[in-house]
């Protein structure tokens, strides 16, 4: 089984090529917003810690709404990563609530965010998998 395939199983999407695509768009927008770090610290600010803490902590994820995401990054923030999925803001935040919780906690296999995530602004989606996968 190839990385994508991987990526995409753990995801439990079926169109790889379209998955991928919406992992690049959301990975570059996380990157604008200031890397991971200031993405973790906006979901406190929001009031969304306790949800935070469920993707990195070791239990189950508990769910987001795309509404919540609107609330706590604000619209205009979201407008960049709509234009990237070709999308409007609603389907962006909808996205972002789909796929935000399984990466946040694929980047945190033992219950806590590694400082090297946190802190490289730079992180490329190879390196990203990379760290995911553990490879």
């Amino acid at each position: 089984m190839g990385l994508l395939d991987e990526l995409v199983g753990a995801l439990g999407h079926g169109n790889g090529r379209n998955t991928l695509g919406e992992l690049e768009a959301v990975w570059s927008w996380v990157q604008e917003q200031g890397g991971v770090e200031v993405l973790l610290h906006k979901f406190q600010q929001g009031g969304l810690g306790e949800i935070l803490s469920s993707w990195i902590g070791t239990g189950s994820n508990q769910a987001v709404s795309g509404g919540e995401l609107k609330s706590a990054f604000g619209e205009a923030s979201l407008q960049s990563l709509a234009q990237k999925l070709g999308t409007d803001v609603d389907g962006a935040s909808g996205k972002l609530a789909e796929l935000l919780p399984h990466l946040v906690d694929r980047m945190s296999p033992q219950g806590q965010m590694d400082d090297q995530s946190l802190h490289d602004k730079q992180l490329d989606l190879g390196s990203m998998v990379d760290r995911l996968f553990k490879r």
